[in-house]
């Protein structure tokens, strides 16, 4: 047998770990599975009170001859008692389906999404997640983001495309993204990314404290019902704050995302000086969230046009203008997925944004003036002189539901070079 049972005290260097006595939630990783590269690891599993793990010696290094070891069949028959009630380590089960070595792009986001819904999964059950398993999660993230922006922005708008009605756990997670996204941005430290990572993950936490149906009809409700769901920041506050250790710049991005700086938003209808700096940011992104997703009956807006009402949210007091700058900057006046008419009658797909000069984007011009298709798309800076020395510059954006065009199959190709 390949999968053997044994005691943390015999764990080496180069084993390859498929379970740990743990539940997920009370476990500083993101995925169970992993090999096993540094003596770090291995004392960060003994000081969160893991004691027995199961190893694949197919996968990696087996016990020196002679060992004691536990053989698969004991193994299905001692691991239940890793399961806490109310626990969801069948969702961990799913997550390290994944392979441990795909670092792709689509990968990670899989991995986040998966570990994003149990996370939700247990908040519905009255289970807080520790800070150590949202860490992960946003450590995760925020690897790709630092690693490769453009790709991270080419999943997101991929994401969009695909889902038309989306989950609350796929609003925080793209949420926590672009929150990276603007906060390395920013120039803010390794510290605050975190902090504004966590934050933004688990700011609609306390929506799993309200009737379903109602959260999901959210942007239509009124009266008693809005009312009621504006309470989900106290909720999601109160709930994340039976678990010790979440900081509490974290629990200020929750309870104050909804805030606005001219004193409109709520709970609390707190004025700019009171508002925290994070919670500003991830509020500004989950506004521009709510405007690209389709909820409910409500269409999605096409992104160019999201911008443009962010602009002048900032310009009507709701947001510090220069923290609206800040997201246009890092996502572009013309963000990635946007379908653009050219002044040259071609049809382009914004690939990618120039945040120096956020009318010229990255793009991949796809047709020719008259419309059809070139067999290579023609991939142009527009801050740059073209190489055919044609002078390119956007005349509109283009709806691409009105098109009958594909944004996707687009940006899918751009990824798959990118791999």
């Amino acid at each position: 047998m390949t999968i053997k049972r044994i005691a943390i005290e015999q764990l080496i260097l180069g084993m390859f770990i498929t379970e740990m006595d743990v539940p997920w939630y009370r476990s500083p990783f993101l995925s169970h599975k992993r090999l096993i590269k540094d003596q770090q690891t291995i004392q960060l599993m003994q000081q969160h009170g893991i004691r027995m793990v199961s190893i694949d010696t197919s996968k990696g290094s087996d016990l020196p001859s002679g060992s004691s070891t536990t053989t698969q069949q004991t193994v299905n028959q001692q691991l239940p008692h890793a399961n806490v009630p109310g626990s969801s380590n069948h969702a961990t089960e799913r997550i390290s389906e994944a392979k441990p070595d795909d670092h792709s792009v689509t990968a990670i986001y899989a991995q986040a999404q998966e570990a994003v819904e149990r996370i939700f999964e247990d908040l519905e059950r009255g289970i807080p997640p520790s800070p150590e398993a949202t860490k992960a999660i946003v450590s995760n993230v925020l690897g790709q983001v630092l690693n490769d922006p453009a790709a991270m922005a080419t999943q997101l708008a991929i994401q969009k495309i695909k889902q038309f009605d989306r989950s609350l756990t796929t609003h925080v997670l793209d949420t926590c993204i672009l929150s990276l996204v603007v906060a390395v941005e920013s120039g803010l430290d390794h510290t605050a990314q975190e902090q504004i990572g966590m934050g933004a993950l688990l700011h609609d936490a306390g929506y799993v404290r309200l009737p379903r149906n109602l959260v999901r009809k959210r942007e239509e409700c009124s009266g008693q019902d809005k009312t009621l769901l504006e309470q989900h920041c106290k909720l999601g506050v109160a709930l994340l704050s039976e678990q010790p250790g979440m900081h509490e710049d974290v629990l200020r991005i929750v309870r104050e995302h909804h805030e606005r700086t001219n004193g409109s938003g709520f709970p609390a209808r707190l004025g700019n000086d009171h508002i925290s700096r994070l919670a500003q940011i991830v509020g500004i992104v989950d506004y521009y969230d709510g405007m690209v997703s389709q909820r409910g009956s409500r269409p999605a807006m096409i992104p160019h046009d999201a911008v443009r009402q962010l602009f002048l949210a900032g310009e009507q007091g709701l947001f510090e203008k220069s923290l609206v700058e800040l997201m246009i900057r890092s996502i572009g006046v013309y963000p990635v997925g946007s379908l653009l008419r050219l002044n040259t009658g071609e049809q382009a797909v914004v690939v990618g944004v120039n945040p120096q000069q956020r009318l010229k984007p990255l793009i991949r011009v796809t047709t020719n003036p008259q419309g059809g298709s070139y067999a290579t798309p023609i991939e142009i800076d527009l801050a740059t002189r073209s190489p055919d020395h044609t002078v390119r510059t956007v005349l509109r954006v283009l709806d691409p539901a009105r098109e009958r065009v594909n944004i996707s199959i687009h940006l899918n190709q751009g990824l798959s070079r990118a791999a």
